[in-house]
């Protein structure tokens, strides 16, 4: 069934505005990881301290994928599976990286007090705000409501239902 192209409420705009910011991101920052020295060089000391065998070609792979899917989720285009394919990126990156920043304790700004372990709830604070959370949230929509207007999904879906 196509989808209609149109928009029922301000969810829809800012649906809309979310899946296009989304993608200009991943696409400018697989773009920069791609092409810029400097981001190169953060892209390959990170990879390379994960431990990924062939770490040059693992740096320009992820790259790659982020700055395609991130294109391809700008323009609508197979707007779900690029969605599904940038969530399986920031599960990599959280579970291989940015989940290892969370610290282990607590240090007051007092040094007359002393530091105590961490709880769970507070370990759930610092976990949520780790952006690749909130990326892997919105990506997960994305990948349920599709494109919802302004994509190239739409033509497809009428070339689709042409031949029927």
């Amino acid at each position: 069934m196509r989808q209609k192209e149109n928009f029922n409420n301000a969810a829809d705009v800012f649906y809309v505005i979310c899946r296009l910011f989304i993608g200009l991101f991943f696409f400018i920052t697989g773009f920069n990881k791609l092409f810029d020295p400097i981001f190169q060089g953060y892209m390959l000391k990170t990879i390379s301290s994960l431990g990924f065998s062939s770490p040059q070609l693992m740096a320009n792979f992820v790259a790659f994928n982020e700055m395609i899917w991130g294109l391809f989720l700008l323009i609508g285009l197979f707007t779900r599976f690029s969605a599904l394919s940038l969530i399986i990126i920031m599960l990599v990156a959280l579970f291989s990286k940015d989940i290892h920043s969370i610290p282990i304790e607590l240090i007051p700004i007092d040094p007359k007090t002393p530091s105590r372990a961490m709880d769970r709830f507070t370990w759930l604070t610092y976990f949520f705000f780790l952006p690749q959370v909130l990326y892997i949230m919105l990506l997960g929509l994305f990948s349920l409501y599709g494109y919802k207007a302004f994509g190239v999904d739409r033509f497809i879906g009428k070339k689709k239902n042409h031949f029927r």
